[in-house]
């Protein structure tokens, strides 16, 4: 089962050649906000995946497939392409957060529970905004004496420390106590690893793809 999941991270991040020099774009806006928005569902407290006694998740293929996409985005196409891709995901998220709060309240009436979701989906958008900005700030100061590869690496890891850092310090304020948050973190740092040497292989053919274009 491991393997599967090593497989899917891969598969997931080849998407991102789809018709790249066609529908490049279109490609990014479609995973990017495909990916951070269904990270905030299929996370590893709703649908844990055993892995060597740790709860495993494919939320962590899925939000750092959306950091990749705005990775990409902003090598490719410029700061504020970046930019707007991470502000048009994360207003995905507040929307998808809004829709699921109407339902719930809808179905079950007015009730704690719900508008503790909706917060929890509200902090996750504000941490990926503030973990985006300061990435692309960063990278802003090195760009141009840093290799790549390198710059992916540096991005996905600051982006990851923290969005990671904010998250769970303000949903710890938001919602309830979390028994196994450091198997869950445990299993996030994990899942990410996988999910970033992923990138790199997409990554890499994406160069080639270009190099092959020019």
């Amino acid at each position: 089962m491991f393997v599967l999941y090593v497989l899917f991270s891969v598969a997931i991040f080849l998407l991102t050649l789809v018709g790249y020099h066609k529908y490049k774009m279109t490609t990014l806006y479609a995973l990017a906000i495909g990916g951070i928005v269904n990270a905030n569902f299929f996370h590893a407290q709703n649908y844990p995946i055993e892995f060597f006694g740790l709860p495993f998740g494919i939320d962590s293929i899925l939000y750092t497939l959306f950091v990749f996409c705005v990775f990409v985005m902003y090598i490719t196409e410029g700061k504020k392409q970046g930019y707007i891709l991470a502000i048009s995901s994360v207003v995905a998220i507040i929307i998808s957060a809004a829709f699921q709060l109407f339902a719930d309240l809808f179905s079950k009436g007015i009730n704690a529970e719900s508008f503790r979701v909706f917060a929890v989906f509200f902090v996750s958008a504000f941490a990926t905004m503030v973990s985006i900005f300061v990435s692309i700030r960063l990278l802003e100061k090195i760009k141009e004496k840093t290799n790549k590869y390198l710059l992916l690496l540096i991005f996905m890891i600051v982006v990851s420390v923290v969005n990671t850092l904010i998250y769970c310090c303000l949903v710890d304020l938001v919602s309830n106590h979390v028994d196994n948050i450091f198997e869950l973190l445990s299993a996030s740092l994990i899942g990410k690893s996988i999910a970033i040497a992923s990138s790199f292989v997409a990554f890499y053919l994406i160069n080639v793809i270009s190099k092959k274009k020019h």
